[in-house]
C-alpha cells in the first residue's frame, strides 16, 4: 500500500498549493464491474473489482464509518488498516480525491498536458505493442503495427470464438493471445515490447510495478480505463509517459443505467475520455 499512500501525500500537497477544498464522502457503490465512490458534490469514480472476498454488509459497515469524512482522512483510515481487500475501495477514493486536480488548468501548472478523447498519437507501424486488459485500443492497434499482443487474465472462452468448419480458426484474428494467467508470467514477452499499455486494473491488482519494470524495450508505456484517474503525477514520475482515462459526466444518468437490468451499455457514451502526456515528452509524437 506504499503507493497509494505516495499518492495520498502527493494529492494533499496538491491540495494546498492550490487552495482547493478537500471532497467528502458521500456514497458507495459496489457494481457487478466497479466499486464506485462519490461526494457530496455528486462526482463520482470507479475502480475495477478485482477482489471477491468483502460482502456487501462489510462494505455496508465500513463505508458507514466513513460518511461525511473528508475523502483524504478516509484514505488515510483505511490505509492504517493494512488489508490487501482494501485495495480497489482506496483506489477508488484516491482517484476521487485526485478528479478536482485534472482540470487542463491545474494540470498544465503540473507541466502535464490533458487533450480530450483519444487519439493515441504515438507511432506504432513496425512497432511490437502490448494491450494488457483486451478493450478499447483494439483498432487501434490491430493491423497498425508489427506485433500486436493481448494479455488478459479472462480464460480463452471468454474471449474468444471459433469457426470449425474448415479447420480450427481462431477470432479475433491478427492478435497473438495470452490469457487465463497475469501479464507478468510472459516477462520475455514484454521485455521484447516497444508500446505497453495497461487496463488500470493492473493498479487495482498491484501488479503494475511488475508488469513495468518488465517492459524494459518500452519506449511508450501507459495506462488506461476508469481505474487511473488517480494522480497522473505520481505515475509520470514512476517511468510512465501516458495515461488514458474517463470521467463520469453526471452521477444518477449514469448509475441509472449502471445499476439497471439492461448491463450491456457502452460505460463511455457517459463519460468524458481524455489523454495525459508530460510536456516534456510531446517531441516523440507524430
Amino acid at each position: 500500500m506504499e503507493d497509494l499512500k505516495a499518492i495520498l501525500d502527493i494529492n494533499r500537497a496538491l491540495y494546498k498549493r492550490f487552495g482547493l477544498p478537500l471532497p467528502i464522502f458521500d456514497e458507495l457503490i459496489t457494481g457487478f464491474r466497479w466499486i464506485m465512490t462519490a461526494d457530496t458534490n455528486s462526482h463520482i469514480s470507479l475502480a475495477l473489482r478485482v477482489e471477491e472476498n468483502i460482502s456487501p454488509e462489510q462494505y455496508a459497515k465500513i463505508a458507514a464509518e466513513l460518511y461525511g469524512k473528508p475523502v483524504d482522512v478516509c484514505i488515510e483510515i483505511l490505509l492504517e488498516r493494512r488489508s490487501p481487500q482494501l485495495r480497489n475501495l482506496i483506489v477508488s477514493l484516491s482517484s476521487l480525491m485526485s478528479k478536482p486536480l485534472n482540470t487542463p488548468e491545474l494540470l498544465a501548472q503540473r507541466g502535464i498536458v490533458r487533450t480530450e478523447g483519444l487519439q493515441f498519437r504515438y507511432q506504432t507501424e513496425g512497432k511490437k505493442v502490448g494491450l494488457i486488459g483486451f478493450g478499447v485500443y483494439i483498432n487501434r492497434f490491430l493491423n497498425r503495427c508489427k506485433e500486436f499482443h493481448v494479455f488478459d487474465l479472462r480464460k480463452p472462452e471468454a474471449i474468444l470464438s471459433y469457426r470449425y468448419k474448415n479447420g480450427l480458426q481462431r477470432f479475433p484474428e491478427g492478435i497473438q493471445w495470452h490469457l487465463g494467467h497475469n501479464a507478468a508470467d510472459f516477462c520475455d514477452i514484454l521485455s521484447t515490447l516497444d508500446i505497453i499499455i495497461m487496463s488500470g486494473s493492473t493498479i487495482v491488482n498491484n501488479s503494475y510495478t511488475a508488469l513495468r519494470q518488465a517492459g524494459t524495450n518500452a519506449e511508450i508505456v501507459g495506462l488506461y480505463g476508469p481505474s487511473c484517474e488517480l494522480c497522473p503525477d505520481y505515475f509520470f514520475e514512476q517511468g510512465y509517459n501516458y495515461m488514458f482515462s474517463t470521467s463520469v459526466r453526471d452521477k444518477e444518468t449514469y448509475l441509472k443505467t449502471a445499476l439497471g437490468a439492461e448491463q450491456t451499455y457502452r460505460e463511455f457514451d457517459y463519460m468524458d475520455i481524455y489523454e495525459l502526456e508530460r510536456e516534456r515528452k510531446r517531441a516523440s509524437l507524430n
